[in-house]
């Protein structure tokens, strides 16, 4: 079988079945329509799976992702600096923005630092102090006038942010068994362990961070000046109506707004993928592969509390729901690695620091709706 020729023809019946159910009243056959539904998405996830394996044994040359332009004369020029003491800068797309070095290392067998930090809305700005973002809260509405009568007055009203540096750091140790290496796969070692340990503190901040001195101002902070006229909603428990009363609380009054993101807990997208109808069928579609919930795309976040989770102290911010774009993380400098093999001599330690000036905040008026844990009734 000819798996993409098959799942392009799930696509086109699942369309169509969409589009027939907006307008049929007949319950059987809507009963029929979701049945089929299930099944085809059923097929699709084994195809996915099916497709995800084929691509994984694939026999494919080991080559240095150029997307950045770092070529191999690059990564051995810095691999021969980190050697000999040397600073050495790396560029913010190399902590950013994926990238793949050699494949000579094992990679890690699940995600350590969640996807929203590559979503969000990067800005270069190398050198830089501080950074104001203008956002427009509103517009106008025009009016009728009669003869010799001033006009009616439309003038917008707008608000801006401003994002200072923020300074984070990272300090790894290593052996000195990693030097007898090729410079390559030597110096992906020690930018692995520091990309990583740089996005997690990213991800945090930029849900969590205070918005005080030296911190960014995260989704669910209350400095958050761009949300302080948003309300926020409070869920008790992810219900079958939950889905809903996120999407339609977020945006404007004159439509539904697309190409949001759910930014949540894996243990709430389990709840969501747990509620059953009466009957017994599942009241969500999530697809795993594609990171959606009947079509809304999620972004899994450790720092977000858990609605499901009893743990979780009622009032507390828990699910974000907004257009990635509206978070904004300017770059102020470049990562900057250096090298010691002083502080544990004896040991045969290598200790590594490195440290970026990087910020964030919300970007765009009520860009995002905050959901609270609500206290059970």
């Amino acid at each position: 079988m000819n798996l993409e020729k098959r799942r392009k023809e799930i696509e086109v019946r699942l369309t169509e079945i969409r589009n027939l159910v907006e307008a049929e009243t007949d319950v059987a056959k809507l009963e029929a329509f979701d049945s089929e539904c299930t099944g085809l998405q059923e097929e699709r996830s084994v195809i996915d799976r099916k497709m995800s394996i084929a691509s994984k044994v694939e026999i494919k040359p080991i080559v240095i992702d150029t997307r950045t332009d770092i070529t191999k004369e690059v990564l051995e020029l810095r691999g021969k600096n980190l050697k000999e003491n040397r600073v050495i800068q790396v560029s913010s797309t190399d902590v950013l923005l994926p990238e793949t070095v050699a494949g000579s290392l094992a990679p890690v067998p699940y995600a350590q630092v969640s996807g929203l930090v590559d979503k969000v809305n990067v800005v270069n700005l190398n050198g830089g102090e501080t950074y104001k973002k203008s956002f427009v809260k509103g517009n106008g509405i025009a009016g009728t006038t009669v003869e010799g009568a001033a006009y009616t007055e439309t003038e917008p009203a707008f608000g801006y942010v401003t994002i200072t540096k923020v300074k984070i750091t990272a300090y790894t140790e290593i052996t000195e068994e990693l030097e007898k290496l090729p410079s390559i796969p030597y110096q992906a070692e020690v930018l692995k362990n520091i990309n990583v340990s740089l996005k997690k503190k990213i991800s945090e901040q930029i849900l969590r961070g205070a918005g005080t001195s030296n911190t960014f101002t995260g989704i669910f902070s209350d400095s958050a000046v761009a949300l302080a006229d948003s309300t926020p909603i409070e869920l008790a428990a992810i219900t079958d109506s939950t889905l809903d009363d996120i999407i339609f609380a977020y945006g404007g009054d004159e439509e539904v707004e697309g190409g949001a993101v759910l930014i949540l807990n894996k243990n709430d997208l389990r709840a969501f993928a747990g509620l059953r109808t009466s009957e017994g069928r599942k009241v969500h579609t999530v697809d795993y592969i594609n990171q959606t919930i009947d079509g809304i795309p999620y972004v899994i976040n450790s720092h977000c509390k858990a609605i499901s989770d009893a743990a979780t102290i009622a009032g507390e911010y828990a699910i974000a729901y907004g257009a990635l774009k509206n978070y904004e993380v300017p770059v102020f400098s470049p990562v900057e690695i250096s090298k010691s093999t002083d502080y544990k001599f004896k040991d045969g330690i290598i200790c590594y620091k490195a440290s970026g000036f990087t910020g964030g905040n919300v970007g765009g008026y009520n860009g995002f709706l905050r959901i609270k844990k609500k206290a059970a009734v």
